[in-house]
């Protein structure tokens, strides 16, 4: 006989009503939510138990729909404006503001300008919250204050320019003739005792350079870093905004940082493709930091200034400064035959210090063909096949996979032959060249930060080279550099060139493998970044690119709509459809003056797919690469 349990009761919970607050009982919420077609401003009853922390800027939590999320307060209001019966606010969960009311307008200006939701930015830009990094904040004091000047190394006329109290923008390129982190920590600390500096930098490797400079000058900073842990994380997040003049470490991530009202922004070298996020919306730190100029201070200081940058110079709506210290350093190029002739530069190098070799590819062997028919490597995927490192088993570019026995598809026959070889196979040959010289590599898969004392042969992949002092630098791989069909391949690759030559001592040697009447090699001798960004600008403009005009690559399933919703905008050119990431993509060419009304009407079309649950388009503005 079957036992007859106890019947039990579900017990609900009633949700209390409580009493709104007596001031100012409701607010303007910006509520995280996915559903594109819906505001994202709401209002919310303020209960009186939570008045006094519902602050403009708190981060609360909201009812929205049948789920909990989160919002941030905009605004407190003593009436009701919108119609019909409102939810009330569940709970405040930051003491401290989470964004500040300056905060609030970038965020919905950037929202606006690249015709997003707001939360995409405040998720970029605001490091998630968190209630031990947030009591941290306020029971840890730490003393920010340093106490060694600038060592004056500055000309006179840039010192005086940043000198002035008046609110001011200008592009500054550094010269090849001192490290540039150096001359990046004097301009700080010339600034510091104006206020707080936000320093952008475009990779952590860099920003710890940095911190190690402003560590010798016995000066204290704060660095804002996702891998840092997060209660670490938001308590330096929180920290930025003492009154108190500090300098502030960060990526592209930081460019929304709260700072002080006349603070100063250093941008650092914004050609630098860590500056660019890539998802959509696509948006350069370069382009957010344009947005806070009103406000505070921008520089913009790299070894070559961006192409939007020198447009603005062009158009003399940015101040430039060029250091006037004279390069003194020796060029050497590949003879017109071809012929490689840069063994004795390195001998001579190695004779005054460090020689730093910069090639174009990481790995062991990138390539290789079949000795006897040369014939490419290639597994049965149509991949390309590679060598890991050294006495492996070639392994597929593509699939993975391993091939234990190789022998050519063609002529069966098993003895590669090395067509590209990476920087770790090179190092290799570079040792046997020079066996009684200390031979290292720095690569992203052994990223060596600085120079080790002593003398040394170091090859390195570019970007990547330990920060230092050498005596001579050997440039390999540009030709192929050059030939990359990515949008900035020059513009990226002049960058770190020039970043690598600020590290030779006076008087060093530096190699191009390039003939002397190369473009690039001659820009290289003249010395005059400035003039190679205005002219490839210009090429620009007649093939309609950006800077001077709008690009935006689209992706999605109802591109016919795209061309009949802005068919009535003159001046536009779309091209395409194409395949782009396995995704039928155009991309449009619009006017600057019509980029305002060209994202506003895909956002609105974008708006109208997602009440119609169909697909959705994404848009990338003035992306990194088209490819």
């Amino acid at each position: 006989m079957a036992v007859v349990k106890p019947l039990k009761l579900k017990q609900e919970l009633a949700l209390l009503t409580r009493l709104p607050a007596r001031e100012l009982p409701f607010a303007r919420v910006l509520v995280d939510h996915q559903i594109l077609h819906l505001d994202h401003i709401y209002e919310y009853v303020v209960p009186e138990l939570l008045s006094e922390k519902a602050q403009i800027g708190a981060l609360v939590e909201v009812e929205f729909g049948h789920t909990l999320t989160q919002g941030v307060i905009l605004e407190r209001l003593p009436e009701q404006i919108s119609t019909g019966e409102i939810k009330e606010i569940r709970k405040v969960l930051s003491l401290a503001p989470f964004l500040l009311a300056e905060q609030i307008e970038l965020v919905l200006a950037a929202a606006r300008k690249y015709g997003t939701r707001p939360w995409d930015f405040i998720r970029s830009c605001a490091p998630p919250f968190s209630k031990i990094g947030e009591r941290n904040f306020f029971n840890i004091r730490v003393d920010l204050n340093g106490n060694t000047p600038p060592a004056g190394t500055l000309p006179e006329p840039l010192r005086a320019f940043l000198d002035s109290k008046n609110r001011f923008s200008c592009a500054v390129e550094l010269p090849s003739s001192t490290p540039y982190w150096e001359l990046i920590a004097e301009i700080a600390l010339e600034r510091l005792s104006h206020g707080t500096i936000l320093l952008l930098l475009p990779n952590e490797r860099e920003l710890l350079l940095l911190e190690d400079e402003f560590a010798s000058r016995r000066q204290r900073t704060i660095a804002v870093l996702s891998t840092q842990g997060k209660s670490l994380r938001y308590q330096n997040y929180l920290a930025s905004r003492s009154a108190d003049p500090l300098i502030i470490l960060g990526l592209r991530s930081a460019a929304l940082l709260p700072i002080p009202a006349g603070s100063t922004i250093l941008v650092v070298d914004d050609v630098d493709e860590s500056h660019y996020e890539r998802q959509s919306p696509t948006w350069n730190t370069r382009a957010l930091v344009a947005l806070r100029e009103d406000s505070h201070c921008a520089i913009y200081a790299s070894a070559t200034v961006s192409l939007e940058i020198a447009e603005r110079i062009r158009k003399e709506s940015l101040p430039f400064y060029r250091f006037p210290t004279p390069v003194s350093i020796r060029f050497h190029s590949a003879s017109t035959s071809g012929e490689s002739n840069y063994f004795s530069v390195i001998r001579a190098g190695l004779g005054e210090g460090s020689v730093l070799v910069s090639v174009g590819t990481t790995g062991y062997v990138t390539s290789f063909s079949c000795q006897k028919c040369r014939n490419i490597a290639l597994c049965s995927c149509g991949g390309r096949l590679y060598l890991p490192s050294k006495e492996v088993h070639p392994r597929c570019s593509l699939c993975s996979t391993e091939h234990l026995e190789w022998s050519c598809n063609w002529c069966n026959e098993s003895k590669p032959r090395i067509v590209g070889s990476g920087v770790v196979r090179r190092a290799e040959e570079f040792g046997r060249a020079f066996p009684r010289e200390s031979v290292i590599h720095s690569s992203s898969h052994r990223s060596i930060p600085l120079l080790p004392p002593g003398r040394h042969l170091v090859l390195s992949t570019a970007g990547l080279e330990p920060r230092g002092n050498y005596s001579a630098a050997i440039f390999l791989d540009l030709e192929r550099g050059l030939l990359r069909t990515t949008l900035r391949a020059t513009e990226e690759l002049r960058l770190q060139v020039l970043r690598s030559l600020s590290m030779l001592t006076p008087g060093g040697s530096a190699y191009f493998d390039l003939l002397p009447s190369n473009s690039f090699y001659q820009m290289m001798l003249r010395g005059n970044p400035l003039l190679a960004a205005g002219r490839e600008s210009e090429e620009r403009t007649t093939a309609s690119l950006a800077p001077s005009s709008t690009n935006i690559l689209i992706s999605g399933d109802p591109l016919d709509n795209v061309e009949r919703v802005l068919s009535d905008i003159a001046e536009i050119e779309l091209v395409g459809p194409f395949l782009r990431g396995g995704k039928r993509s155009v991309l449009l060419k619009a006017p600057l003056a019509s980029e305002a009304e060209v994202i506003n009407r895909l956002q609105s079309l974008n708006r109208l797919q997602s009440l119609r649950k169909a697909g959705l388009l994404t848009y990338q503005i003035n992306p990194y690469s088209l490819n």
